[in-house]
């Protein structure tokens, strides 16, 4: 573990995951979220608060500033409620049902904000290998790529070793 070397953040970096939440940021995340879902535990969707912007901005960012300060959220604004939606006419199993987790909208909204913080600083950490979390990659793309490396080992009656 020692020779391995992780990436780390550079002080520009840093400094602009730090800075205060601004208007313009929560806004373009505000109208890049989808606001047809279902609403969650605070009975309210995006579309709603889309539409009342104007009247409930101020008290947003006030919630955002509290939360930088503090890095504390409200108790019970992360809650969700998981509904079951029947996939088959009498479902008798579980798999026969497609869950669906009902997340407020504050809290989805707060989360869009963090991360596309987070997307601007994440180039210069990810691993040239790394799948997951990476915009253009899915981690279902490790898959494949072993499937292949082990295929192209047998075909060419070549040893390896896949670890778990």
């Amino acid at each position: 573990m020692r020779s391995l070397e992780f990436q780390k953040l550079e002080v520009g970096d840093i400094d602009y995951l730090d800075e205060d939440f601004c208007p313009e940021n929560v806004l373009l995340a505000l109208k890049d979220c989808d606001g047809n879902k279902a609403p969650g535990s605070d009975d309210l969707n995006l579309n709603f608060i889309k539409g009342k912007w104007a009247s409930i901005e101020e008290d947003f960012l006030n919630f955002l500033k509290e939360f930088h300060k503090d890095g504390l959220i409200i108790k019970h604004l992360n809650r969700n409620f998981l509904a079951l939606i029947p996939k088959i006419h009498n479902p008798t199993y579980l798999s026969d049902y497609r869950p669906i987790s009902l997340v407020g909208a504050l809290y989805k909204l707060l989360i869009k904000v963090l991360a596309n913080r987070l997307k601007k600083v994440m180039n210069g950490i990810k691993g040239v290998t790394q799948m997951a979390f990476v915009k253009g990659r899915q981690i279902m793309d490790s898959f494949v790529i072993a499937n292949e490396i082990i295929h192209s080992w047998k075909k060419d009656s070549e040893w390896g070793l896949v670890v778990n």
